[in-house]
């Protein structure tokens, strides 16, 4: 196998040396930029801001929850909330190269750039995966704890479908416009929706302006989420499924509807907490107090956009 070309690279060729060769370059890319971002960029901004208690403990409520991950100290779950808000960057920018095809431009240049969308999520997902192996293998009782088993299974339910299916899709359906919105939908929506959850532990909802933006915002996510991750996930799984068996290409029609399953169950348990948040926030009564910032007075807060709020109610302390 030949070392592929910089040209090869930076037009994403439909080949297995210039694919395998880009998702290491993407891990590589993503494990140094958000290491890097999530240190000087992110952990700066939140520590300048008033409501950073507040946000780290209604993050660390979401990682106990959702992701069944508890932490020995603040600052290690500070650490881990500021790489998560690093994360979103890489769901960002795959949308975005993913984006011009989604609007009807064609030729090579923007399926190149609708693929390497497509690696920047498969590549973040391998370096995950090696970091969690390393961080269980070779961190003792710390690394463990960080990764207990339920969120390893919550990470191979997530992590299957970028691993089993983009190399093999850049391959054989570079081109393919579907593919590129399947993409865009997967990570622009996850963008707007971590985002959303992440601007939604800044509000106090014990303010008619607070309560507002975040039944604004809860909304926005609920209908990002149905849109991208149930109907039209739905239309477009089909589609690629199909174009499979109109292909014959039985081994992708297997490996895909398994991998299509696996991300239909953890967009169910997306949409099904974002139904849950949307119903508990449009029926919460209008607040009595006015105070403009989060204190001892104030009641309950918001819980977790995604995955497994507890539904219950947090006090400010």
């Amino acid at each position: 196998m030949e070392l592929p070309t910089a040209s090869s690279l930076l037009s994403c060729s439909p080949s297995p040396a210039a694919q395998i060769c880009l998702l290491v370059l993407h891990a590589v890319l993503w494990w140094s930029f958000i290491n890097w971002a999530s240190k000087t960029v992110v952990a700066p901004f939140v520590k300048m801001k008033a409501w950073k208690e507040q946000w780290l403990r209604l993050n660390k409520a979401f990682f106990k929850n959702s992701l069944f991950t508890v932490f020995d100290t603040d600052d290690d779950a500070f650490d881990f909330a500021c790489l998560f808000q690093a994360i979103l960057a890489q769901h960002l920018v795959g949308g975005i190269l993913c984006l011009p095809s989604c609007l009807g431009f064609t030729g090579k240049a923007f399926s190149a750039m609708a693929c390497h969308g497509a690696l920047c999520e498969a590549g973040w997902e391998l370096q995950d995966i090696i970091s969690r192996l390393h961080q269980r293998s070779f961190q003792g009782v710390q690394g463990r704890k960080m990764n207990p088993l339920p969120l390893l299974a919550v990470v191979a339910v997530h992590h299957a479908m970028g691993q089993a299916m983009v190399v093999p899709m850049n391959l054989l359906y570079h081109d393919s416009p579907d593919y590129h919105e399947f993409v865009f939908l997967l990570q622009a929506a996850a963008f707007v929706a971590m985002m959303l959850q992440s601007y939604g532990y800044t509000l106090n909802v014990q303010t008619n302006e607070g309560l507002l933006q975040m039944r604004v915002s809860i909304t926005i996510s609920w209908m990002t989420i149905l849109y991208s991750r149930v109907v039209r996930f739905t239309i477009l799984g089909y589609r690629l499924a199909h174009r499979f068996y109109s292909d014959g290409n039985w081994i992708m029609l297997y490996v895909g509807s398994s991998a299509l399953v696996l991300m239909a169950l953890f967009n169910l348990m997306i949409f099904a907490d974002a139904t849950q948040k949307l119903l508990k926030f449009t029926a919460a009564p209008q607040p009595m107090v006015t105070c403009e910032a989060p204190c001892p007075a104030c009641g309950a807060v918001q819980g977790a956009v995604l995955l497994g709020s507890s539904g219950g109610k947090r006090k400010w302390q």
